[in-house]
């Protein structure tokens, strides 16, 4: 699948227009995963959002004692690309998998370059965050003084 067909399929592109998906496939870096290769450790540089095409991705944080298996159409890291700091969690293939990669200094040229197709991107991240953020405390597992610092 090329990648801004692909691109179509992840909510945070969804709405974006035809151009727009172009003009992020020109910066994505295509990987293939094998069972067991690792894409992300827990504690390195966040530098980039993934982006799962297809295959299925374990996703594992010593720190939570979590684990989970994500796969395509999901979206890990999307942080990454607004704010600098290290993973939360190490993603490893569970099986073959096609994960697409943008890079952080390459959405920060795409906002220099289209700022508004850059505007849109930050916009959809900031409403997927705000939605898990929601979840999270209606599930009780944030504490909402904690969550105001």
């Amino acid at each position: 699948m090329r990648p801004a067909a692909a691109l179509k399929e992840f909510a945070i592109f969804a709405d974006l227009s035809d151009g727009e998906r172009e003009e992020i496939a020109e910066l994505v870096e295509e990987r293939r995963l094998s069972r067991g290769e690792t894409l992300f450790h827990e504690g390195d540089e966040a530098d980039a959002l993934a982006l799962v095409v297809d295959g299925q991705v374990q996703l594992s944080s010593r720190r939570a004692g979590e684990n989970a298996a994500v796969g395509a159409g999901s979206v890990l890291g999307s942080l990454a690309l607004l704010a600098v700091g290290t993973r939360e969690a190490s993603v490893v293939g569970a099986e073959k998998s096609s994960v697409l990669l943008l890079r952080r200094e390459d959405f920060l040229r795409l906002a220099e370059d289209s700022p508004r197709t850059a505007c849109r991107v930050a916009m959809a991240i900031a409403a997927d965050v705000a939605s898990l953020v929601r979840l999270a405390f209606a599930a009780g597992s944030v504490d909402r003084g904690e969550a105001a610092e």
